[in-house]
């Protein structure tokens, strides 16, 4: 799992995509904002409490130190690592941890999340746009399944724009359905053969909930 880039840590398989938590390694995850988490009194507002964050909460403690919190409300994910200190021992307040250019955007973009679930009890949806390229990814998933079901290339355009273009189109005057489901083909093995770990690295989101659960390894 790690040279697929995930922590050593599964989720139940039995869980919906929308659902399950998908805690990725912070070598894969630009976004991952790395913080130190100090004890904080009671009451103290300017301060984490993961019992009372509102959403979601996946906490994964591992091995030789350091725990791996992810905040999720769906889809919507805040992923921190934390370097040292608990968040299992009541509020804490937080340090974080920066340096460098080439990630920075993306952790500062973390943050910006991070401190709207502070302010509004809630995950900041404007800071959580859709993805344009979503339907492109959808069609590369519903690809991949129809290849591993046995599909043909035909099968697949049916499936994919509809019976009716593939019976007019696919042996029409052009070749432009053939050819899209082939570069669909091509670009959804590549995906599966690693290709993915791409995604990971620019990805724009990470997860949050209302139900806490702790995880040791």
């Amino acid at each position: 799992m790690r040279r697929a880039g995930a922590c050593a840590f599964q989720e139940r398989p039995e869980l919906d995509a929308r659902t399950a938590c998908a805690i990725w390694d912070d070598d894969h995850d630009r976004g991952v904002v790395t913080v130190d988490a100090h004890p904080a009194g009671l009451g103290q507002r300017d301060s984490l409490d993961i019992r009372t964050s509102g959403v979601d909460v996946t906490l994964l403690t591992v091995s030789g130190g350091g725990q791996h919190l992810v905040l999720s409300d769906g889809p919507w994910q805040i992923h921190l690592l934390v370097r040292s200190g608990s968040l299992l021992q009541g509020p804490v307040r937080l340090r974080y941890a920066l340096d460098g250019f080439a990630d920075l955007e993306a952790k500062l973009l973390t943050l910006r999340r991070l401190a709207g679930l502070w302010r509004l009890g809630r995950m900041p949806a404007e800071l959580f746009p859709r993805d344009k390229r979503a339907p492109r990814w959808i069609e590369m998933l519903r690809t991949i399944d129809a290849l591993q079901a046995g599909a043909e290339h035909r099968e697949i355009a049916a499936a994919l724009f509809g019976s009716a273009m593939a019976r007019r189109d696919w042996r029409g005057d052009s070749d432009y359905l053939r050819l899209r489901v082939q570069r669909l083909v091509r670009t959804s093995e590549a995906m599966i053969g690693g290709g993915y770990l791409r995604l990971v690295a620019g990805k724009s989101t990470l997860a949050v909930g209302s139900k806490f659960s702790g995880v040791g390894v």
